[in-house]
């Protein structure tokens, strides 16, 4: 990327010479922020436009491993922000009742090496060993902040409705139309409005309504204070004696729970049955009574403290978020290429699987580096060469927390366990933090396989991905079809391969 010196701000990076391309982002979650931010270091001009009146502070957290921190390390105000607001927790089980039943361990990236990745010196051990954990919140605020750094400002109350794509006959561009009527062009629109946006129909013809899993969670994160003022419940949640934070998972039979606090925080999700009530949304709040009338009253052997614990959560602070999911579309343009999807517009990820943030944000890097690789002209190849260069490692990764999710993180889904019952770290949970997902390097990736990728699509020749388990032959599935398999007492197998 030929660049332009830094600027004087120390906060910024060198920033590429302009490519003449303006972009369009949808939606301003952690995947369209973090594109705007790429974009802009990539030489690209960007606006971003989002449904909700004001930034969304709600939700709870997510992990992101070395293959986002790489790249937020280009970022000087990141890369110290990240590490101040980010957490490394330690992974404890526990049964239905709340009883620990395996130690507290840390988790860690193991040190084998993925397909196509050459660890150098500094990258051995550090960062590249850690899975860091987030407050979606903050890890948020900290790219607005960024952006604004930049001198870009979300556009917010702005609802897009519908997708145009490009046509040259009639003598239109990509764009957006609002619930305004307002229509918005650009060169490339890219949708990151998530799963309950309209860009299906403009990359595959027609709408794809996400479906159930059958399942949703109530997710909260609300300031550990609250917690702290229960001297029993300010006992049971201590820290480590090092300062550590400890992620808990509760299983039980056909419950998984988890609870957590940091210095700051205190988060907790319960995954249970859909209702009326649940919704594929960051701002579908519900009353904490709610929780216990419908779910935890009805759950063997739940503590009190638990239900006592929920009932301080916030009201603005509790959601009932609806799990859904569409199947992998291998699709994720339009027939120009002048409108693409990202994070959950183009590829659904349950909580279960540990990667929907990590690999939104690969979504954010890979995108805006095929289009400074393309440039004004190629705009239609450079976003389909990024739909081919990330599309069978999402797969793989959907199908991993699918298993994870149906399978109760690969635990027994059972309830009264004690400590033989369970794996501190069981496979698909290992499979989710191997070196092939976590040392990825989505930007370096796109430069080297760009050309390839793209000779592939011209001639139809099959194109072979090196940032998926070596040898793994990509097929295509669906989510009954794997359900099924759990569902008559059998497993998704996977070599050894899936683990370095």
């Amino acid at each position: 990327m030929a660049v332009i010196p830094a600027t004087e701000n120390p906060s910024l990076p060198p920033r590429g010479h302009p490519v003449g391309i303006s972009a369009l982002i949808v939606g301003a979650g952690v995947a369209g922020l973090l594109c705007a931010l790429e974009l802009w270091r990539q030489g690209i001009e960007v606006q971003i436009i989002e449904r909700s009146p004001s930034r969304n502070t709600s939700g709870d957290g997510f992990s992101i491993s070395y293959n986002i921190i790489r790249s937020l390390r280009n970022w000087p105000y990141m890369a110290k922000k990240n590490e101040e607001i980010a957490f490394h927790s330690y992974l404890a089980w526990h049964n239905n009742k709340g009883e620990r039943v395996t130690e507290p361990i840390k988790l860690e990236i193991e040190e084998s090496k993925g397909p196509g990745i050459e660890e150098e010196e500094e990258e051995k051990s550090g960062p590249s060993h850690q899975v860091y954990r987030h407050s979606r919140p903050l890890f948020h605020l900290m790219l607005d902040t960024q952006l604004q750094m930049i001198g870009l400002k979300v556009q917010y109350g702005k609802r897009a409705i519908r997708y145009i794509d490009e046509d040259p006959e009639q003598g239109t561009k990509a764009a957006v139309e609002l619930d305004t009527g307002e229509i918005i062009e650009a060169d490339v629109v890219i949708a990151a409005d998530g799963v309950g946006g309209h860009s299906t129909k403009a990359t595959l013809g027609h709408e794809v309504p996400a479906r159930s899993t059958g399942h949703a969670i109530y997710r909260a994160a609300f300031p550990v204070e609250i917690v702290l003022s229960d001297p029993e419940l300010a006992e049971r949640f201590k820290l480590l004696p090092d300062g550590s934070p400890v992620a808990e998972l509760w299983i039980g039979e056909g419950i998984a729970a988890t609870f957590g606090r940091t210095q700051s925080e205190m988060g907790w999700s319960l995954r249970h049955k859909a209702s009326q009530d649940s919704a594929e949304s960051w701002s579908k709040y519900i009353a904490p009574q709610q929780v216990i009338d419908d779910t935890t009253s009805k759950i063997e052997g739940w503590p009190e403290y638990a239900n006592r614990l929920i009932l301080m959560t916030p009201k603005d602070k509790l959601l009932n978020f609806e799990l859904v999911w569409r199947d992998p579309q291998p699709i994720w343009t339009s027939k120009s290429g002048r409108i693409v999807q990202i994070g959950d517009a183009a590829h659904t990820f349950l909580p279960s699987s540990g990667n929907g943030a990590n690999q939104a944000l690969e979504d954010a890097i890979s995108l805006a580096k095929c289009l400074a690789i393309a440039g004004k002209d190629n705009i239609g190849e450079a976003t389909k060469v990024h739909n081919k260069l990330r599309f069978e490692r999402v797969s793989c990764l959907q199908k991993v927390g699918i298993i994870n999710q149906a399978t109760g993180y690969g635990q027994n889904d059972k309830n009264n366990q004690i400590a033989s019952d369970f794996k501190p770290i069981p496979k698909y949970v290992k499979a989710l933090m191997a070196p092939w997902v976590v040392k990825h390097d989505p930007e370096q990736y796109a430069a080297e396989k760009y050309h390839k990728a793209l000779a592939a699509l011209k001639s139809g020749d099959q194109f072979e991905s090196t940032n998926i388990p070596r040898g793994y032959d990509s097929k295509p599935w669906n989510f009954e079809e794997l359900l099924k398999i759990v569902q008559e007492g059998g497993e998704m197998e996977l070599n050894e391969d899936w683990y370095k």
